[in-house]
């Protein structure tokens, strides 16, 4: 019996090491991106935002439609960005309008003291392929004087598609600010 203890922890052991090397990068590279082609990038996106968040309501074929746009701009995460406007009534007549949430600031650069503070590629290769990794970051940051939206940022996170064309994959950071104290007047828009 005691063999056989030992034996699984030898294996177990050696798993252990396996794994911890496979889990540590041969090699790393950051390699600054273009802020331009960065701050292009962030306003395709956040142009459909501004333009939502300025209408009122949506019929339920405007909706269906908005989604579509969303979900080739934003992918997988358009849903969570549509969450966030869309007031969603469980007891409205379900032909009824869906009216946006005016009680929501979602800054973006066309706001005024937002901007692209950093735009970078991280690359990291492993011994085992499957592992490898490519992820593009774009920050922004709020650079002015309101208090309540000191140290606030937003990251996009963008990988490559089979196309080797940037899909947005995820984020980091504060997305919006909800409340009766916000709404996408909250900060002057950029002329």
């Amino acid at each position: 019996m005691k063999k056989v203890n030992l034996f699984i922890m030898v294996i177990l052991l050696l798993t252990a090491c396996q794994s911890s090397q496979e889990s540590k990068p041969i090699t790393e590279e950051t390699i600054d991106f273009d802020r331009n082609t960065a701050m292009e990038m962030v306003k395709k996106k956040e142009k459909m935002i501004v333009d939502l968040a300025w209408r009122e309501k949506v019929s339920k074929l405007e909706y269906k439609e908005i989604e579509q746009f969303f979900t080739e701009e934003f992918g997988n995460r358009a849903k969570d960005i549509l969450a966030i406007f869309f007031i969603n009534d469980i007891d409205a007549d379900p032909d009824s309008d869906i009216y946006i949430n005016k009680n929501t600031l979602y800054p973006t650069v066309f706001h005024k003291g937002i901007t692209i503070t950093k735009a970078v590629v991280y690359k990291s290769e492993f011994e085992n392929e499957f592992f490898n990794q490519t992820t593009l970051s774009i920050k922004e940051e709020y650079v002015g004087d309101d208090e309540k939206l000191k140290d606030w940022y937003r990251e996009y996170i963008f990988t490559p598609n089979e196309n080797d064309e940037w899909e947005l994959s995820g984020y980091s950071g504060t997305m919006n600010f909800s409340g009766e104290d916000y709404n996408m007047n909250y900060l002057e828009l950029k002329k």
